[in-house]
């Protein structure tokens, strides 16, 4: 057994000993992995081991091969894989479509997708204006109706389904301290009538967000696009002429 390993494992936290044990086993997806080569690989105990592979298995992680008894990645591994994949490819799809937009409005734009009760950014590009206001970077993840994408699409969805996203949240919307449930009712009532969404100063201070709900060719949501700026530079007035822009620019992309 590798001692330095060794006393490496023993500082870890049982999370990270985890993760450390599904690293292994993708290194050696191949050929899969016993009980003893994680063992051996990690300089783990074989409780210690056992306890690990079994709890990573349960969550869908693992798999255990009853013939070989060889541990291999499991199916939300491969779920996980392909909702990264997903994410990508919409990623890609829609550059063209955040960069028209920024290229008119100056300012910086973003594609934020539906995933659990969040809105995850997966895309973002930078105007040509001199401050841009650079509201979340890709890969963040905050709570639907936070963010002017996410709360577009709190007003595409019926009555009921909103509610339940806005319930379901309300814990975490206590961390955006100026922001409330009834005043994202009222927001989402006016992106319901106006056909845009804006909410500002609450995700990130002094920045006001328009966001438009994205859908595909079949009318399906696809997520949310939305512009970012300071607040005296996103004025009521202009807050319509960039919702105009990014509805128009929707409009052409999706007629390509």
């Amino acid at each position: 057994m590798n001692l330095s390993l060794n006393n490496v494992m023993t500082q870890y936290t049982s999370v990270q000993k985890a993760i450390h044990v599904l690293k292994t086993v993708e290194e050696h997806q191949e050929k899969g992995l016993r009980l003893v080569d994680v063992c051996k690989q990690l300089a783990l105990g074989k409780p210690t081991a056992l306890r690990l592979l079994t709890q990573l298995a349960q969550a869908g992680l693992l798999e255990r091969s009853s013939r070989s008894k060889k541990y291999y990645l499991g199916s939300y591994c491969k779920k996980l894989g392909e909702s990264l994949s997903r994410q990508s490819s919409l990623s890609m799809r829609y550059g063209t479509l955040l960069r028209a937009i920024s290229a008119r409005t100056e300012d910086a734009s973003f594609l934020v997708m539906l995933q659990d009760l969040d809105t995850l950014c997966i895309a973002r590009e930078v105007g040509s204006y001199p401050i841009q206001a650079l509201a979340i970077p890709v890969g963040n993840r905050q709570p639907i109706g936070v963010g002017a994408g996410g709360l577009a699409m709190l007003a595409t969805f019926d009555e009921e389904k909103t509610e339940y996203y806005l319930n379901a949240n309300r814990a975490r919307f206590l961390k955006y301290r100026t922001l409330r449930l009834d005043d994202l009712r009222s927001r989402v009532a006016k992106a319901r009538k106006h056909g845009y969404a804006v909410i500002g100063s609450h995700a990130v201070k002094q920045v006001t967000g328009v966001g438009v709900t994205l859908h595909d060719k079949e009318g399906r949501v696809v997520g949310g696009v939305s512009v970012a700026a300071l607040d005296n530079r996103m004025t009521q007035k202009r807050q319509v002429v960039v919702a105009r822009i990014i509805k128009e620019e929707i409009e052409m992309f999706l007629d390509t």
